[in-house]
C-alpha cells in the first residue's frame, strides 16, 4: 500500500492498534505496510483455502468467523471470532500447511493482504515482530484451550452464558438502566451463537427465550442486554423443561 493511497491513514492507524503489530515502531510498521494490498469482501463471503494458504491477511474493518465443519454430519463449530486488528491465517503462517477451517465474513470486510513468504521473512529479519507474534499466538492458543475445556466440561446453557459474558461490556441500554449491552454478540444470529457455543440454533433460541422470560436478559431491536451477568452461569439457573427432557437428543 502506497503512502499516496487514500486508505493509507486508516490502514496505518489500524496497524498501530493491532495486537499483531503493536510491538513495532512506526517506521517498521510503515515499511511493512508497503507490501500489503487492500481487499474488500462482502458479508457472507468465504475465503477459499488456496487464498489463505498463499496470502496472509490483517482485518481492518468487520468480523470473521472461523468455522470447523464435520464432513459427514455438516455440524459446525466456531473456533474463533476475529475482529479488526486480528490476523489470519496464523496457523498456516507457522506450519506452512492448508488450514482445515472456513473463514466466513460476518460483515462487509476490509482487509490488507501480503504474501505468506513475505511475513515469514519478517520473522527472520525483524526481532521486534517476533516479540509481538509470539504473545499473539499464545493468546490464540489460550482461546482454543478455553473452547476445548468448555466443550468437555460444561453443559450447553453454561457454555452459552460464558460466550455472552466474554463479549459483555459495561453500559446502559435505552429503557434498561441496569442492563449490560453485549459487545459483538448482540447482532449475531442465533445460528452463529449456536456455532460459537457448540450447539444448534433451536437450543440457543430456547435458552435465550427462557432467560428473557426469567428477566435475566432483555432483547430489543435485535440487541441483547443482561440484567445479571453472574446469573447466566449460575448453577441455580434452571433450564426449560423441554430442553432437559431432550438433553440426549439435542446438543
Amino acid at each position: 500500500m502506497k503512502f499516496q493511497s487514500p486508505f493509507y491513514p486508516d490502514a496505518l492507524t489500524a496497524f498501530k492498534k493491532s495486537r499483531f503489530f503493536s510491538g513495532l515502531n512506526q517506521q517498521e510498521i510503515e515499511t511493512m505496510l508497503q507490501g500489503f494490498l487492500r481487499e474488500t469482501w462482502k458479508k457472507g463471503s468465504i475465503f477459499p483455502s488456496q487464498q489463505t494458504l498463499e496470502r496472509f491477511r490483517v482485518l481492518i474493518k468487520g468480523r470473521i468467523e472461523m468455522i470447523k465443519m464435520h464432513p459427514d454430519t455438516g455440524r459446525e463449530l466456531t473456533v474463533m471470532l476475529l475482529n479488526p486488528g486480528d490476523a489470519f491465517d496464523v496457523v498456516t503462517l507457522v506450519d506452512g500447511k492448508a488450514h482445515d477451517v472456513i473463514p466466513q465474513a460476518l460483515d462487509d470486510l476490509e482487509v490488507l493482504s501480503v504474501p505468506m513468504s513475505t511475513v515469514r521473512n519478517w520473522i527472520n529479519v525483524h526481532p521486534a515482530f517476533n516479540q509481538t507474534l509470539l504473545p499473539y499466538l499464545g493468546e490464540q492458543m489460550r482461546t482454543l484451550e478455553n473452547l476445548a475445556a468448555d466443550l468437555a466440561l460444561h453443559d450447553t446453557v453454561t457454555r452459552l452464558g460464558k460466550v455472552i459474558m466474554r463479549h459483555a461490556v459495561p453500559g446502559d441500554m435505552v429503557a434498561e438502566p441496569h442492563a449490560t449491552p453485549v459487545k459483538l454478540v448482540h447482532n449475531l444470529s442465533h445460528e452463529t451463537l449456536a456455532r460459537m457455543t457448540g450447539s444448534v440454533r433451536v437450543v440457543v433460541s430456547r435458552h435465550i427465550q427462557h432467560w428473557k422470560e426469567q428477566g435475566t436478559v432483555d432483547v430489543r431491536r435485535k440487541e441483547l442486554a443482561i440484567r445479571d451477568l453472574g446469573e447466566l452461569v449460575s448453577p441455580e439457573l434452571k433450564e426449560p423443561q423441554e430442553i432437559k427432557g431432550n438433553r440426549n437428543a439435542i446438543p
